[in-house]
């Protein structure tokens, strides 16, 4: 990650699956959750996302892939470990990183200057199959809604998964997640401004945190949360596993 503080790569799952190439990647807190996944293409999409992942990070740090050894930090809501942001262990420098998945689609982030958060949804795959009348009313402000709801019919939907995805990326940061209270967490009102794709949110009693959206394209919307100044997450490259 030369000059970056922090680094992104979106990486997309093999039309093929592989998953004895892939599984064997995996530690075994991996693949027991691999197990309990029913279905069969959501359960190949993890299996291929958490070895791209792997490869990925192990290219950046060069390290074997298959030694990579994960672990939790204590959340700073209840103190737990089993749900706090991840971390890396057994690393010379501290490292920050932040993983999302959207059906074969994966965003990792990877910072050396503090935390971060990222949240990748293919339109369309946001939860509920998109940001509906409950999630809008449970997790945006009355200030957001009212902007989402001025806008053309046509633009309504993309514009709350805009949001959306900008919020969860700050309650990774935060270490919360969506127990963040994400309607506090304003991005769509505010000192956001209209039409940008940068800014800086506060949570309620919290510090000011940069917010990027990230340029992935119409299928896909994504945004990373911390640290810098927004401007210093950078797309480091694409990693089609």
């Amino acid at each position: 990650m030369p000059g970056l503080r922090c680094a992104v790569w979106l990486g997309h799952a093999p039309a093929a699956p592989r998953p004895a190439v892939d599984g064997a990647l995996l530690d075994g807190t991996e693949r027991a959750r691999a197990h309990r996944i029913a279905d069969p293409a959501a359960r190949a999409h993890y299996i291929a996302a958490r070895a791209g992942i792997r490869r990925t990070l192990g290219a950046a740090l060069g390290t074997a892939p298959e030694r990579l050894a994960w672990g939790r930090t204590p959340c700073p809501g209840c103190g737990s470990e089993r749900h706090g942001p991840p971390v890396l262990l057994g690393q010379e420098r501290r490292l920050w990183l932040s993983v999302s998945r959207s059906g074969p689609w994966w965003l990792l982030a990877l910072s050396h200057a503090g935390p971060v958060g990222v949240d990748v949804e293919a339109a369309g795959d946001a939860p509920g199959g998109g940001v509906g009348p409950a999630v809008l009313r449970r997790c945006f402000s009355a200030a957001e809604r009212e902007r989402i709801a001025g806008l053309p019919a046509a633009w309504r939907q993309r514009e709350a998964l805009r949001g959306w995805v900008r919020k969860e990326a700050v309650g990774k940061v935060l270490g919360t997640g969506t127990a963040a209270g994400l309607h506090a967490i304003e991005v769509l009102a505010g000192a956001w401004p209209a039409g940008h794709r940068t800014g800086t949110v506060r949570p309620p009693g919290g510090s000011r945190w940069p917010v990027a959206e990230l340029p992935l394209g119409r299928a896909l919307v994504a945004a990373v949360a911390g640290p810098g100044d927004g401007g210093d997450a950078a797309l480091a490259g694409t990693a089609r596993t």
